[in-house]
């Protein structure tokens, strides 16, 4: 039976001949197979002929589908090495020839070469004997270097391990239906929707159509003397001398909406051609420009609403962009909040689902040595990851004997893993110690698990499993190992129950299914070659870690399709969007060829004879893929662009624009719908209210009202209650007058933070630690705490002992290396504070340190000294711990407060909220019942080390000061009651369950809102 060629321009009716065809041979008793490009297409003619009451008998495929029938028929029994197992066979290669550097992309190069030159049916020998008269007529440098080679040892490789690779099962198939035409038998095959064809392609209709006899139908979108089809010609030319039975069909019209045919279809006509009329746009075509990526996609999802607003189905409209990875997030989150259902299909990185960050952080964290030998312990080298990164990334960034060893963030991974844990809580409690103290290792942060918990053995089974290696059954047994774990890590959260997956769960079956088959490839490969199978876990978490699987929902009724150019080229719409039409982009740029460009090729062609396949024009690629989407919508076309990315960095407009807009009346382009970059629509967030006047003023207790945005009022009476009988800390009042918001965020809520104490922080308690342990040594070795230039040496001493001794409950740092200079930098600050104090010669003794009140104590008393909270009135209570009180003999008293920089002088205090020191002077004198007569801020770096805060220079006591400093009686009482006063009404305000936001003085420095997230309320 002859091969029928169909040809013609898009929307000729190619496909109502196709499905003639299929119906015909329905008719007499056929079984025909329609070949289409993608599985899209399959499920959407399969659903067409369902319709039509046709679907039995007929089977619907992809060329792959086709070439396993021909293997099944042909019947070759060789096992395939699959793709992944090709690829490291040919690494193995390419590094056991001697070329430097073999990366993945050389890799894949290599595979593209040979798999060429295999279709072709370029044997080694003949390659070798060509590369060899090329290098004899231009010298050593003209051919690409060891190709031959390579070639040569590859396919030696596939006939010592006794496999076939995909393409040579293929040409097997096809030679034994060439050799035996029954063993296809008669019957027929249609190709639609295929825009171009391979070699193979074109091999297997030849194959069938010429030498088998069965009825091959092959329809290509050609129309000659056209711009648009000049990438396609080859292919219509190739297969016409082979076609006795042609049918060129004419354009039509009717399949276009008839208020859009006239601009539809002159674009249709028209497009690219030099000599092209200029017609009215009409509505058909628009012009979408955002001013940033963002922008162009939230335009076009409000003209998708407005669409579905009025009537058109989801899955008459479908958003195509040439290259669906840079914008994939980005989209789907953008049409996620708009509310529109679409359908996304793409490649999905295993690594990205739970299963695969799981699998990945498991075996990154086996050891690569005997599980049995003692471990190491490792060194803290940073912050832990939030996941698992693949091995060959981290041997760069990993210290000396490192390479290959898990991070913090694997371990996490796994055991993060659904259903693994009982009680999940417990890996954030790891993450939590494992950040704190700076364990950035697996090892140190299994360590840390097994310290509260049961020991992780599944890590020692898979070690023990990969130490049997090199042995063929130690790459069996880790490879099975890491099975059996994939299964059970993707059932564990399902055990017990029959539920249909949804959702996320379909991803998570599809990991599956893609972890199983490269695993079943490797195990196969660690049979036939164990040489060639992963050497250790983090090599085949490596391999994993570079697996993707086909993700997102297919294009179906009730959803928009989101689709790249050749998945929607044998299907219509009602509207099309074309988005990021940007210069680099659609046009693509031309790939550079690693092996052979176009030069060299015919080069080698001129001295050897070998003709190989021309590399493909690029452009003329694009151009044809461009005109074969703006052929599919029946009604409206949307173009867009953008004119920045999100960075405001500009972006050139794609030429091909320029093009469309060619063909319709001059000024069409400036008729086009616009949105700024960062532009808000009605969705977006409102923003922030200006704040009320009062709010961060000169008086922080004027700012008693809501004030403008900040947090909903507190309706639960629980908690309501809860505010009004909690005593108080002077910090937490402090923060409460900076921003009410902020203390609940921060004080009521208590989020454990997740970081490491901040070395600030950590510095600041370790050096108020020190000090007390100094001032008691004093105590206890002379019987006086005071300070004096004869006691500097032994409180030098001291000092330097105390940091020795409380370093590990205040770590300075969890980075090691920052470890030295820290604690040389504190010491040599408070040494430089001890002189500073043994110089002034006070006559004061420190007498209480680190005095605290109100904390419960054991017996239920009260606090550490048995000291209850202070009654500030009002039901207002304070508890705190005072760093220093200085007492002297006429029990006069002087409270200090340790700060790590210099204070803000008393006159400041009020208006800043600074009321810590004041409310403690008030707690000495309450509690204790000395006579308070100062109380001071004490720095303890700085260029200035003079205490700040405030005296009663009616006191007669003679302490140093700074001038301003000094203050009347009178002055000193009232501060007291006006910081008291100030704590009262703060209080107040929280048991009113009010929290505005005072974004002015919400962080120190007015630098804004702390949470803004949360409270929506900038400065």
């Amino acid at each position: 039976m002859p091969i029928t060629l169909l040809s013609g321009p898009a929307n000729a009716g190619k496909a109502h001949v196709v499905m003639d065809s299929v119906r015909r041979h329905l008719a007499h008793g056929a079984d025909p197979l329609l070949v289409v490009p993608t599985r899209v297409d399959a499920e959407h003619y399969l659903r067409e002929l369902a319709g039509e009451g046709v679907a039995m008998g007929v089977r619907v495929a992809g060329f792959d589908g086709l070439i396993a029938e021909a293997v099944r028929r042909a019947g070759i029994g060789r096992p395939a090495l699959g793709g992944l197992a090709r690829e490291r066979l040919l690494q193995a290669i390419a590094v056991r020839c001697g070329i430097p550097g073999v990366s993945r992309g050389y890799v894949r190069a290599l595979a593209a070469i040979v798999s060429e030159l295999q279709l072709l049916r370029v044997s080694p020998g003949r390659l070798t004997e060509a590369l060899g008269r090329w290098r004899a007529a231009d010298g050593e440098g003209a051919a690409t270097a060891g190709l031959g080679r390579l070639f040569e040892a590859y396919t030696r490789a596939l006939a010592e391990i006794g496999y076939l690779d995909e393409d040579e099962r293929a040409l097997a198939a096809l030679d034994s239906l060439r050799r035996t035409p029954a063993l296809w038998g008669d019957q027929p095959v249609l190709f639609y929707g295929f825009d171009d064809l391979t070699p193979l392609q074109l091999d297997t209709i030849e194959t069938l159509g010429r030498v088998v006899g069965a009825s091959v139908t092959v329809s290509l979108s050609f129309e000659p003397g056209r711009v648009a089809f000049a990438g396609r010609a080859a292919a219509f030319h190739t297969l016409a001398p082979l076609a006795p039975e042609q049918l060129s069909l004419g354009p039509r019209s009717d399949y276009y909406a008839p208020a859009s045919r006239l601009s539809l279809g002159h674009l249709e006509r028209n497009l690219f051609e030099p000599t092209a009329p200029r017609e009215a746009p009409g509505e058909a075509v628009r012009l979408l420009e955002g001013g940033g990526e963002r922008a162009e996609l939230e335009l076009v999802a409000e003209e998708i609403g407005a669409l579905l607003a009025g009537g058109m189905a989801p899955e008459s409209i479908a958003v195509v962009l040439r290259s669906t990875a840079p914008q994939a997030e980005l989209l789907e989150e953008i049409l996620r909040t708009a509310g529109i259902p679409f359908a996304f299909p793409r490649k999905k990185p295993f690594a990205h689902t739970a299963l695969g960050r799981a699998m990945i952080g498991l075996l990154l964290c086996v050891p690569d040595e005997d599980p049995t030998a003692p471990r190491p312990p490792a060194t803290a080298t940073g912050p832990a990851r939030s996941g698992p990164l693949p091995a060959q990334a981290r041997a760069g960034e990993a210290g000396a004997g490192e390479v290959g060893a898990g991070e913090a963030g694997d371990l996490l991974a796994w055991l993060r893993a659904p259903g693994l844990l009982t009680h999940p809580e417990l890996a954030d409690r790891l993450e939590i110690r494992a950040r704190r103290s700076g364990a950035s290792t697996a090892t140190q942060a299994r360590e840390l698990w097994e310290e509260r918990h049961w020991p992780l053995e599944t890590i020692d089974q898979f070690a023990s499993a990969a130490a049997l290696r090199p042995s063929r059954r130690g790459a069996l047994a880790l490879i099975e190992r890491a099975t059996r774990e994939l299964e059970f890590l993707f059932a564990a959260p399902r055990r017990g129950a029959a539920r249909v997956l949804e959702g996320e769960e379909i991803d998570e079956a599809r990991a599956l299914a893609a972890g199983r088959t490269a695993l079943g490839e490797l195990r196969e490969l660690a049979r036939a070659a164990p040489e060639l199978a992963p050497s250790d876990a983090s090599e085949l978490a490596d391999v994993l870690a570079r697996l993707e699987f086909p993700s997102g929902e297919h294009p179906g009724p009730g959803v928009v399709a989101v689709l790249d150019p050749l998945s929607l080229r044998a299907r219509r719409v009602r509207a099309l969007f074309l988005c990021g039409l940007q210069e680099g982009v659609f046009p693509a740029p031309a790939r550079p060829q690693r092996f052979l460009a176009e030069e060299q090729r015919r080069r080698l062609a001129e001295t050897s004879g070998l003709r190989l396949g021309q590399q493909q024009d690029a452009l003329a690629a694009e151009r044809y893929l461009l005109y074969a989407t703006l052929s599919r919508p029946e009604e409206l076309l949307y173009l867009s662009w953008h004119l920045a990315d999100d960075d405001g960095q500009p972006t050139a407009r794609s030429l091909f624009v320029d093009d469309v807009c060619d063909l319709f009346e001059e000024g069409f382009s400036e008729h086009r719908l616009r949105r700024p970059l960062g532009a808000v629509g009605a969705g977006g967030y409102p923003e922030a209210a200006g704040s009320s006047a009062h709010l961060g003023g000169p008086r922080p207790r004027d700012a008693g009202g809501a004030g403008e945005g900040g947090l909903a009022p507190l309706l639960d009476e629980r908690l309501l209650a809860e505010l009004r009988g909690r005593p108080w800390s002077a910090s937490s009042l402090e923060a409460w007058i900076s921003c009410p918001a902020r203390w609940f965020i921060e004080r009521m809520l208590r989020a454990e933070d997740f970081d490491p104490e901040p070395e600030p922080r950590a510095r600041g308690a370790l050096a108020h630690a020190a000090l007390n342990d100094t001032f008691e040594g004093l105590l206890r070795e002379t019987g006086v705490a005071r300070l004096t230039p004869s006691r500097l040496d032994l409180a030098r001493r001291l000092l330097r002992s105390a940091l020795r001794e409380r370093e590990s409950q205040h770590p300075l740092s969890v980075a090691p290396e920052r470890l030295p200079a820290a604690r040389r930098r504190l010491t040599a600050d408070l040494e430089r504070y001890l002189e500073h104090a043994a110089l002034l010669e006070s006559p004061l003794e420190p007498r209480y340190l680190e005095l605290a009140f109100g904390f419960p104590s054991e017996d239920g008393e009260g606090g550490e000294e048995g000291l209850p909270a202070l009654d500030l009135g009002e039901g207002v209570s304070l508890r705190g711990r005072i760093d220093r009180v200085d007492v002297g003999e006429g029990r006069q008293a002087v409270v200090y407060d340790y700060k790590s920089r210099s204070a803000k002088p008393v006159g400041k205090w009020i208006a800043d909220g600074n009321l810590q020191v004041a409310l403690y002077m008030r707690a000495v004198e309450g509690l204790l019942g000395l006579e308070v007569i100062g109380g001071f801020y004490q720095p303890l770096s700085g260029a200035d080390l003079r205490a700040r805060g405030v005296l009663d220079r009616d006191s007669g006591l003679q302490i140093e000061c700074v001038g301003g400093d000094s203050r009347e009686h009178d002055y000193v009482r009232e501060l007291l009651q006006e910081a008291t006063a100030l704590a009262r009404e703060a209080a107040g305000e929280a048991a009113a369950g009010r929290f505005p936001a005072r974004p002015r003085t919400c962080r120190w420095g007015g630098e804004g809102c702390m949470h803004p997230t949360i409270c929506r309320c900038e400065s």
